[in-house]
C-alpha cells in the first residue's frame, strides 16, 4: 500500500445546502399542518362551549317555568297569541305572571291588579317561542337560531 506522506484526509462535517433545504421544508410542512389542526380543534372547542351554554340556558328556562307553575295559588292559565298568563288567587295577594316572546327574547311580566310591577328577561338569543294550548295541555316550543326545537308540555 502506498501512503501519501503529509496528506491528511478531512471528514465532511455539517449539512449540505440540499440537506438543509429538505430539513427546513419537512419541518415547515409538519409545523403548518400541526398549527392548522390546532386552530380547527380550538374553533370546534369554542363552538361546543357556546352550544353547551345555549342548551344550559334553555334548560334553565324550562326549570324556571316549572318553578313558576309549582308555586301554587294559580287560579287560571290563559294561552293566546304566543303568550301565556298565569292568574293567581286574590287570597295570596301575589302577582300575576305573563310570559311572552319578543324580538328573540322571552320575557316574564309581573302584574298586580293590572299594573305592571316588573319585567324580567328569562331567555335570550332564540329564534321564536310558540305557546300552543291543546285541551288541558300547553306546549312550549322553543326554536333556536340553528333550527332546533325544544318542546316542553305542561
Amino acid at each position: 500500500m502506498k501512503y501519501k506522506i503529509g496528506y491528511v484526509f478531512k471528514k465532511k462535517r455539517g449539512f449540505t445546502i440540499i440537506e438543509s433545504l429538505a430539513y427546513i421544508f419537512l419541518t415547515t410542512m409538519i409545523l403548518a399542518s400541526g398549527i392548522s389542526l390546532f386552530t380547527s380543534m380550538y374553533r370546534a372547542y369554542l363552538e361546543s362551549i357556546q352550544l353547551s351554554i345555549n342548551y344550559n340556558n334553555y334548560q334553565n328556562f324550562f326549570i324556571d317555568l316549572d318553578n313558576i307553575i309549582s308555586e301554587g295559588g294559580i287560579k287560571e292559565i290563559t294561552v293566546n297569541n304566543n303568550q301565556i298568563k298565569f292568574l293567581k288567587n286574590d287570597e295570596f295577594n301575589s302577582m300575576d305572571k305573563i310570559i311572552k316572546s319578543y324580538e328573540g327574547k322571552v320575557f316574564i311580566k309581573y302584574t298586580r291588579n293590572d299594573v305592571t310591577q316588573t319585567i324580567n328577561t328569562m331567555l335570550e338569543d332564540i329564534d321564536n317561542l310558540e305557546i300552543k294550548g291543546k285541551g288541558k295541555l300547553i306546549y312550549f316550543i322553543l326554536h333556536d337560531k340553528d333550527g332546533r326545537e325544544f318542546i316542553k308540555c305542561i
